[in-house]
């Protein structure tokens, strides 16, 4: 059996994958289709995706998705990872007024955010701010740095997590201000 149809077989998993990064049914189909496509084209050891003659490595398959997704992200020109994009989508969306709840609560989540991140390690930092501020996706760092894909994600990941983890309460705070706003 082609590691194309063991792939396909798995489809529907596959969908849920790409439509955890917030794209619509149509995107999450397009996206599939262009993995099955880079896959097939550039897999040339079925090892690399099978753990045996039928088990697909499920983390090889996300890894394609999501750089994929980011790929595609930077060309269209929208925004990353919905967490932290997300406080950064609603910079356009602040009042001019400096004064309102609204835009002081939106500030201490940025301060957090930015607190959170000026602790870190310089390597963390750094990777974290190629990605997220010149937009540019996990395989293209891994590429030009030469540093593992890997690293790069466990980078990213642990970096997103404690964000979300160390700014939660500021975010549900502005979250609270904004509502209260539009009411």
């Amino acid at each position: 059996m082609r590691v194309i149809d063991i792939l396909a077989d798995k489809h529907q998993d596959w969908f849920a994958m790409a439509k955890s990064f917030g794209i619509s049914d149509d995107d999450a189909n397009e996206l599939v289709q262009q993995m099955y496509i880079r896959i097939n084209d550039y897999v040339d050891d079925p090892k690399k995706i099978l753990y045996n003659e039928t088990e697909v490595n499920t983390y090889y398959v996300y890894v394609t998705l999501r750089n994929l997704f980011l790929s595609s992200c930077n060309v269209k020109n929208r925004q990353l990872f919905v967490d932290y994009e997300t406080v950064r989508r609603f910079i356009e969306s602040i009042p001019d007024d400096n004064n309102t709840e609204e835009k002081i609560k939106f500030d201490k989540v940025i301060d957090k955010v930015e607190g959170i991140v000026d602790d870190w390690y310089w390597y963390d930092k750094k990777i974290f701010n190629i990605h997220f501020f010149e937009e540019m996706s996990m395989r293209k760092i891994a590429k030009d740095t030469k540093i593992s894909l890997s690293s790069i994600f466990n980078t990213l990941s642990n970096g997103k997590a404690k964000i979300k983890e160390g700014a939660i309460e500021e975010y549900r705070q502005y979250r609270k201000a904004k509502r209260k706003n539009t009411e």
